[in-house]
């Protein structure tokens, strides 16, 4: 199978290259070129070169070529899905448009499912989720109305190698590594529903011109929750550390989520959920229509991504400034 990556180089899209190439279909990457590879893609993965916002010229680029199906992972405005429809529609057999689960406004019960209720036009316009699932409406448009096979994967908080938000798994490591406390919010009883890369990337290709996929959206994450604190459990064990844990009240864990500028312990969410109340997903029609099965427990995954952070190097360079969290520990001393 031809396909063609839109984005590829980091994160997301680089573990959807190396499946696909991985299993023999035949890559290719679009991208700017201007984000240097964690490593470098497998010979056989072709690199073509552009501005996505540049619709003639990724028309002129794409006038000949051939692609069975389309990922995009770098898309994220409306106008980013409107070139591809333009340019790609009759032409491809699927287009594959990753997503998230910040397009949900709040959910009207748990698990959160895929029928729930999504951001609109009246939340912010600079609203990360409120942007994708305006591309989500356009896509349904456009296959209701003229037949454009798009699918849809809305990942929860993701995690693995090459992961380029630090501040999730990664932090945490360094964390306990620096012999540092865990800051933990409230009792520690709040529920995270994690998605681990390498297996998306497996379920994304199962995808691929599978018609049960088509005009759907999915949830796609792990079969298991954890709370925070088992988490932090979790992550402690694979770097094999006691982690002194310190719970922060109520109101001190509300003035973090507004002053450190990022979450004590990451946590996907839709809508406007409190940092106290948890967010899980429902993932059934997704394993039905896809067939697939996250591959990795979460400590599989973090034992697997733990490997790659020592391996790489990663550990002897990761640097964060920790004054907001010690002015936190300040004050509940």
């Amino acid at each position: 199978m031809k396909v063609l990556v839109m984005g590829g180089s980091r994160f997301v899209g680089l573990h959807a290259v190396l499946e696909l190439e991985k299993h023999g279909h035949e890559v290719t990457v679009f991208n700017r070129g201007q984000t240097p590879l964690p490593l470098e893609f497998p010979p056989s993965v072709r690199r073509v070169y552009g501005d996505r916002h540049d619709l003639e010229g990724m028309t002129e680029l794409f006038r000949n070529e051939e692609f069975d199906a389309v990922v995009d992972v770098s898309a994220y405005f409306l106008a980013d899905v409107e070139s591809m429809v333009k340019i790609f529609k009759g032409r491809i057999g699927h287009y594959v448009f990753m997503c998230t689960p910040a397009i949900y406004d709040l959910p009207q019960r748990l698990p959160l499912r895929e029928d729930n209720k999504l951001k609109g036009p009246e939340w912010p316009a600079e609203d990360y989720g409120r942007n994708k699932a305006i591309c989500e409406a356009y896509l349904t448009q456009q296959f209701r109305e003229n037949g454009f096979p798009w699918s849809s994967i809305r990942l929860p908080i993701i995690m693995g190698p090459y992961n380029t938000a630090k501040q999730r798994e990664q932090l945490m490591f360094h964390r306990l590594l620096q012999g540092r406390p865990i800051l933990i919010p409230g009792d520690g009883s709040t529920v995270l529903h994690s998605n681990y890369i390498p297996d998306m990337a497996v379920g994304m290709r199962k995808m691929l011109l599978n018609p049960l996929t088509f005009g759907q959206a999915y949830n796609a994450a792990m079969q298991e929750y954890w709370s925070d604190e088992s988490w932090v459990d979790a992550v402690a064990e694979v770097v094999g550390v006691t982690p002194n844990k310190i719970f922060m009240p109520h109101d001190v864990t509300t003035d973090a989520y507004k002053e450190w500028g990022y979450q004590p312990i990451q946590r996907t969410q839709a809508g406007r959920i409190p940092w106290y109340k948890s967010c899980v997903f429902d993932i059934q029609k997704y394993q039905d229509h896809v067939g697939h099965r996250q591959e990795h427990t979460l400590k599989g995954a973090l034992a697997e991504t733990y490997d790659w952070f020592r391996r790489d190097g990663v550990d002897k360079t990761f640097e964060w400034d920790f004054s907001k969290e010690d002015a936190t520990l300040a004050k509940l001393k």
